[in-house]
């Protein structure tokens, strides 16, 4: 009788674990910054021509993403994730603002910057700026960006960036990092998370 209640309570004491480790922090997918940091504010212009700035987007999860109008391939491809992302949060999706900032305000006016974006989804928020501001939210962000000749091409260049998207959560913190092809689930996930924090 004795091993059957001793069998017993260690079975109870298992599922009491298992219970408080379901019910404990959520498990972040993507990369975590580590302690979270006040993510840089900053002024930009958007594809509306209207100014744009970061500190008024508190209380909603940020998610920030470097590139250009011409990009051929990582630029499309994560616009279409956000797309995605953003159909999934349903009714949540106004709790997010996707940013999608020019590398390459040469060529990408707002009104060009427009008609990329609402190829996707005119949610997400396209913006550019003097060179100088850009600079400084690139530096800021870890965004390289460098300027590719291509002479046998009417583009006449191409812009290697980052393809990473920063995470800033509701508080203005620096959360995540998000590679380039993540499980869009995970992803998913983890934006429900600091949505709910």
């Amino acid at each position: 009788m004795n091993i059957v209640r001793k069998q017993f309570v260690v079975m109870v004491c298992l599922l009491l674990c298992v219970f408080l480790n379901s019910c404990g922090s959520y498990q972040f997918k993507n990369s975590q910054f580590t302690p979270p940091d006040p993510a840089y504010d900053f002024e930009l212009i958007d594809q509306n021509n209207q100014p744009f700035q970061l500190r008024s987007q508190r209380g909603k999860v940020v998610m920030i993403f470097f590139g250009y109008t011409n990009c051929p391939d990582v630029c499309p491809a994560t616009l279409s994730d956000m797309q995605i992302l953003r159909n999934r949060l349903g009714t949540l999706q106004d709790k997010v603002t996707m940013l999608f900032i020019t590398v390459d305000p040469e060529r990408d006016t707002v009104t060009r910057l427009k008609q990329f974006v609402d190829r996707f989804d005119s949610h997400i928020v396209a913006l550019t700026g003097d060179v100088t501001a850009l600079a400084n939210v690139y530096k800021a962000y870890g965004a390289g960006a460098q300027r590719q000749e291509l002479p046998e091409s009417a583009l006449k260049y191409a812009m290697d960036h980052t393809s990473t998207l920063t995470v800033i959560d509701k508080q203005g913190q620096r959360r995540l990092l998000i590679g380039f092809g993540s499980d869009l689930t995970e992803t998913q996930n983890d934006i429900l998370a600091l949505i709910k924090e």
